[in-house]
């Protein structure tokens, strides 16, 4: 079923947008909005446009830069002052100021995947997939408003808005394991071949993530989940028995040892190209077939170069949609609202803006949530090629 950019778009939540009648000249005030914040307080806050002369961007020109693309002019300085610097955002999602870019594996693929789909180049599709609470929805739309196909876009006479290509999700299901590839269709009539998509595989720290499956666990079940202050427990309370986890994908459900467990065996799938065998073959991380692995973090702090990298291995371009009013011309579309809308995704207080992610995934390591036993559990079962390969170890 595919769902519709509005409906993927929530309104800010933390972050309110005042418009001008003319999209072009807009002028934006980026305000935080306590739901329970008393009115007058707000009124009395300061805004600020941060500037080098007093210190308010130093650190943070490259946040800011995201943001006046949207033709944000002011914030409110408290609201700024939480937002991290960028040497302690590279640092909590172990990037190095040495080598700052996206980490995408499967680059190699690209290729592959653009042979593949030679001979009818319009038919090439590009689709996220990934475990709940990994950043697929902003992906989609990231992808929907900045990169378009071509050649599918010339076959629907330059309308770009039918024509860019991408799809919410890939045929077999965003949250399905790989293993249903080509064995399972969302669509009763697809009209296009698995080949012909390129999955995006959205990955996220498991320490952040397994945090966020206990604030929105979606069709997870397990113990534990309402209590956030011993949530995540990968073994029952005082015992040595896993704390197992049932999970329903589309019309199938799994079991696993744990959270870590779920989360090995559902990367596994995408990330060997034999998941079920030994460890040794395990180790082959050689593609089962033609997809990139994205990192969530790298998707919330480098959008459009993530966003460039997977529309360049599918043989697309970014380029700039008539009908997109938000932005002015040939200026990538950053998403400053929440992409997660409606009831399936958890209450608007679980949900965040641009500015509202960065403060909550770059201020502070995943792993600084948890106790040093609860460290050394996981890391005695979270993978360790997945954990490298993403940098997720350190």
């Amino acid at each position: 079923m595919q769902v519709s950019l509005g409906l993927r778009l929530s309104r800010l939540n933390d972050v309110t947008l005042s418009e001008s009648s003319n999209a072009q000249t807009q002028q934006l005030d980026l305000i935080r909005q306590d739901e329970k914040q008393d009115t007058s307080s707000i009124e009395e806050e300061r805004l600020i446009t941060p500037n080098a002369s007093d210190g308010t961007l130093k650190g943070k020109e490259r946040l800011w830069e995201m943001l006046s693309t949207r033709n944000v002019t002011k914030v409110y300085a408290k609201y700024w002052d939480s937002v991290p610097q960028w040497d302690t955002i590279l640092n909590n999602i172990h990037q190095t100021n040495n080598d700052p870019t996206p980490l995408i594996h499967g680059l190699e693929t690209c290729e592959q995947f653009q042979r593949i789909t030679s001979e009818n180049p319009s038919q090439r599709r590009i689709a996220p997939a990934g475990l709940f609470n990994t950043g697929t929805n902003l992906l989609s739309v990231l992808l929907e408003y900045n990169c378009q196909n071509p050649h599918r876009v010339a076959k629907f006479h330059g309308n770009a808005k039918r024509g860019h290509g991408n799809e919410w999700q890939v045929p077999w299901g965003k949250h399905l394991p790989a293993r249903h590839r080509g064995a399972h269709f969302t669509a009763k009539k697809p009209t296009y071949t698995v080949d012909e998509v390129l999955p995006v595989v959205l990955i996220r720290n498991p320490y952040g993530w397994m945090k966020s499956m206990c604030r929105n666990p979606y069709t997870a079940s397990f113990e534990g989940r309402s209590d956030p202050n011993k949530c995540p427990k990968l073994k029952k309370e005082n015992s040595e028995e896993w704390n197992s986890v049932k999970a329903k994908f589309g019309p199938y459900q799994s079991h696993h040892h744990s959270l870590a467990h779920l989360y090995n065996d559902w990367y596994g799938d995408y990330f060997y190209k034999n998941s079920t065998g030994t460890y040794s073959e395990k180790s082959d991380t050689s593609a089962p077939f033609p997809r990139l692995i994205v990192r969530f973090e790298d998707l919330i702090f480098f959008p459009y170069e993530v966003t460039t990298a997977i529309c360049n291995c599918a043989g697309g371009q970014i380029a700039h949609r008539a009908d997109d009013k938000d932005v002015a011309n040939d200026v990538f579309h950053y998403v400053v609202r929440s992409a997660k809308a409606g009831m399936g995704h958890g209450p608007t207080s679980h949900r965040n803006g641009l500015i509202d992610s960065w403060i909550r995934y770059g201020s502070a390591s995943p792993q600084s949530e948890y106790s040093q036993d609860e460290l050394t559990l996981a890391q005695e079962v979270l993978d360790p090629h997945l954990m490298d390969t993403f940098a997720y170890s350190k």
